[in-house]
């Protein structure tokens, strides 16, 4: 899966020249290469702005884990040397020296640096929930027959984090904000949002009396240090690729990391693969990126046109009010063999059939991924798949990942984005699962549906050549229907 020495289009192109100083935003449909050229683009300042000192500091913060090792595979490859009016390249040396980090793995390096966890300690997934259920008990004490504490623990999760990611301090200013993330038929009230919040004060004194800090406040403690201490920011430039999945807070972070004589942010986003519920905008938090600070890409270089049209199709029915880039179908000229959807009606069936496909994609040649959408059933496929002699790595945040390597890589559908395998096989896309059940705040919550959608489209987009489709015939995914048959092979499994 190593980067080739590619040469980039002129629309990608352009974007190295962009100002060297203040935010740019790429914004660009799946597949269009935003990754590649974010670190195009920190090569392109690092060989090209210095000051009479020292080279410039860069910092590509990404996703999660999983890509953040993807890009650290593909440093050794970038090439530098581009000129804006010409096609010939100056000599650059080979390789991008810069820092990539998660924004959760930076912070807790941040923090621990400036000796915070001498006083406090990083809570841990478990302690979180048996505070939050605690909570949540206590709260019915005092309201009594409030229905919305019925919720599952998942909601008061995502409606807590948006709390800290929104940095709201009052209930005041909680009633008064709009919550992005609650459908368009807002059913969270003020009665609701008296009780959730009683939940989150509680939920918070505990967390206090413990002296335990979870990820979610991470962005707050830096801010807090950082102006407290007057911390003077060590980026010349910083790029931050699929921003759309952080929350105001860390984005204000990673903003005041950069030094005000550049002031250099590039932000790369495509809103229709937002897959966490995190909605704000770049005004909100100081960013200017209007105008000429845009540049906006819809061709696909990833996907063959059979692909693209069935991941459209899927989206077509997001009715989310959202700054979309409409993906060019048209302008795709690789072909391919349409998207296969299986059918099966068995546990054994499935393993029969993913045994059959996975094979074949290896004859075929090119990297191969199983995903799935929860990270409990990764051992299982990698089990099955190892069973039928076929080497396979489970790519997780707790282990370092051989992107070269000819394994069959096996990772959530979270967890996949921003890569890309030849060969993509998508198992369990059952109404159970996709979108999940877990996630719904309400019966009818359509920015749930929206995000999970947003997440199945991600994971098919990443397809370079083929893409498989697993369903169980007797409970499919509300959302296999949504795809267009006419794009699909459909197979019924026996």
């Amino acid at each position: 899966m190593a980067l080739k020495s590619i040469n980039l289009t002129g629309e990608q192109k352009k974007v190295l020249f962009l100002p060297a100083t203040n935010p740019i935003q790429i914004k660009g449909v799946a597949g269009s290469g935003k990754t590649t050229i974010a670190m195009y683009r920190a090569k392109h300042l690092l060989d090209t702005y210095s000051d009479l000192f020292r080279e410039a500091e860069i910092m590509i913060f990404s996703y999660n884990n999983s890509l953040t090792q993807y890009i650290q595979s593909l440093l050794p490859y970038v090439i530098g040397g581009y000129q804006e009016t010409t096609d010939v390249r100056k000599a650059s040396n080979r390789g991008l020296k810069v820092k990539v980090s998660t924004f959760h793995k930076w912070s807790y390096s941040f923090l621990r640096s400036h000796g915070v966890f001498n006083e406090y300690a990083q809570m841990e997934r478990s302690e979180h929930n048996l505070i939050m259920t605690n909570t949540i008990t206590e709260t019915r004490k005092s309201f009594q027959g409030a229905r919305i504490l019925n919720k599952p623990l998942n909601f008061f999760d995502e409606e807590i984090s948006w709390i800290k990611g929104q940095m709201i301090k009052t209930l005041n200013d909680y009633l008064s904000t709009a919550r992005i993330g609650r459908g368009t038929k807002d059913r969270v009230d003020k009665n609701d949002k008296a009780v959730i919040w009683n939940v989150y004060e509680t939920y918070r004194l505990e967390q206090v009396s413990r002296k335990k800090i979870h990820f979610d406040d991470h962005a707050s403690y830096c801010l807090n240090l950082i102006e407290r201490r007057n911390i003077q920011p060590e980026f010349t430039h910083i790029v931050v690729d699929e921003a759309q999945d952080l929350n105001k807070a860390q984005i204000m972070v990673i903003k005041s990391l950069v030094k005000p004589s550049t002031n250099s942010l590039t932000i790369i986003a495509d809103t229709a693969q937002r897959i966490y519920k995190s909605g704000f905008t770049w005004t909100e938090v100081g960013i200017n990126v209007r105008g000429g600070r845009t540049v906006e890409f819809k061709k696909n270089y990833r996907n063959t046109k059979e692909i693209a049209q069935a991941a459209n199709s899927l989206m077509s029915h997001d009715l989310e009010d959202d700054d979309l880039t409409a993906m060019d179908v048209d302008s795709i000229t690789s072909h391919g063999d349409k998207p296969v959807l299986i059918y099966y009606g068995d546990a054994e069936a499935a393993k029969k059939a993913l045994l059959e496909r996975t094979r074949e994609a290896k004859r075929k040649g090119g990297s191969i991924v199983v995903l799935h959408r929860y990270r409990n059933k990764l051992d299982y496929y990698a089990k099955l798949l190892e069973e039928g002699g076929i080497p396979t790595e489970v790519i997780r945040s707790d282990n370092l990942a051989d992107f070269g390597s000819n394994t069959v890589k096996i990772c959530t559908l979270s967890s996949v984005k921003g890569l890309e395998f030849d060969h993509v096989i998508i198992m369990e896309l059952s109404k159970m699962i996709i979108p999940s059940p877990d996630g719904f705040g309400q019966d009818n919550d359509e920015y749930h549906v929206t995000t999970e959608r947003k997440l199945l489209y991600t994971a098919m987009t990443r397809a370079q050549k083929s893409l498989c489709l697993f369903v169980p015939r007797a409970y499919p995914s509300m959302f296999i229907e949504e795809i267009d048959r006419q794009y699909l092979t459909v197979v019924r499994q026996a």
